[in-house]
């Protein structure tokens, strides 16, 4: 029966991961019927940024609280799950990967109108809505950042890494994120789930070379950024509330997205592609390790240093 629950480690991975989700759900459960019975949070847009910032500020709380438990149960620091210090959340990992956010959806948004399926007819915005809309959709965008990559990544994929390695872990939640788009929003199809799929694959990717979250969360704050406010696309049937500018999506949805916009292009496969090229010519080296990883690594070096001895 100890060896059940227990290893050389401690609580075996899939147990810590069960209390986790536990935690989690019944934090979420405690703060949706406070929210709804106290605050009586009116109807909003699909996708309207206050309600991105009210949603993601409760699942970023929710998501910190029950990972800062999980920490001091396990007696680790939070950065061992990939989630950066709070110095360093802004630094130069987080600019360099909302760089990589914005220049990818724009060469998205470019080979769309290469092939006839993206015009810009004028701004949707003027005056004081462009500078109220620009900042609330900053706002909306770093939320989802930050609560999403903490959800799906962080501790979720430091742990299931722990038990079954890291890119089975990686391809768990990956699938999971691309597999919630398509049953939870309207008008799916393949496209968009295969493409978050690819996506929250790739962020992890940006984890195990950069070593935390940073850029992943810049990343993914920019791309949506991008996608819904700057380049105005459309996400489950519906263009953003405050959309930057007024857009036309001619042609097949296979090249557009249609409904679904530039997420589920076809478009978007050669750029994912590219990005995984890119990346990982440029970020070599391993810093994101696991525990046993680390002890191989030290192994690895003694008996290098001893033969060397020798």
């Amino acid at each position: 029966m100890r060896e059940l629950f227990l290893n050389r480690r401690g609580l075996r991975a899939g147990w810590r991961l069960l209390i986790f989700v536990a935690i989690f759900a019944a934090l979420s459960f405690a703060a949706d019927w406070v929210i709804t019975r106290v605050f009586h949070p009116r109807q909003r847009a699909f996708l309207d940024p206050v309600s991105f910032i009210e949603a993601e500020t409760v699942s970023l709380v929710l998501i910190l609280i029950a990972t800062w438990i999980m920490a001091r149960i396990e007696r680790r620091p939070l950065q061992e799950y990939g989630i950066p210090p709070l110095h360093d959340s802004f630094g130069g990992d987080f600019w360099i990967g909302s760089a990589w956010g914005l220049g990818s959806t724009s060469l998205l948004i470019g080979l769309i109108a290469w092939f006839g399926g993206y015009h810009v007819v004028g701004l949707a915005i003027h005056g004081a809505e462009l500078w109220y809309f620009t900042a609330i959709w900053l706002a909306a965008s770093l939320l989802i950042g930050f609560a999403e990559e903490l959800q799906f990544r962080a501790y979720l994929l430091a742990t299931l890494a722990d038990g079954i390695g890291f890119w089975p872990a990686a391809a768990l939640p990956s699938i999971g994120f691309g597999a919630l788009h398509y049953f939870l929003k309207p008008h799916e199809r393949w496209e968009d789930f295969a493409s978050t799929a690819l996506l929250g694959l790739f962020m992890c990717l940006t984890l195990r070379r950069t070593g935390s979250l940073a850029f992943a969360i810049g990343f993914h704050a920019a791309f949506d950024f991008a996608n819904l406010f700057v380049w105005s696309g459309q996400n489950g049937g519906e263009y953003a509330v405050g959309h930057l500018l007024q857009t036309s999506w001619p042609g097949s949805q296979l090249i557009t997205g249609g409904l679904l916009g530039p997420e589920a292009s076809l478009m978007v496969f050669p750029v994912i592609g590219l990005m995984f090229l890119v990346f990982d010519r440029l970020y070599r080296r391993t810093e994101f390790r696991l525990e046993d990883e680390g002890k191989d690594r030290e192994k690895s070096a003694s008996s290098q240093t001893t033969t060397l001895g020798l």
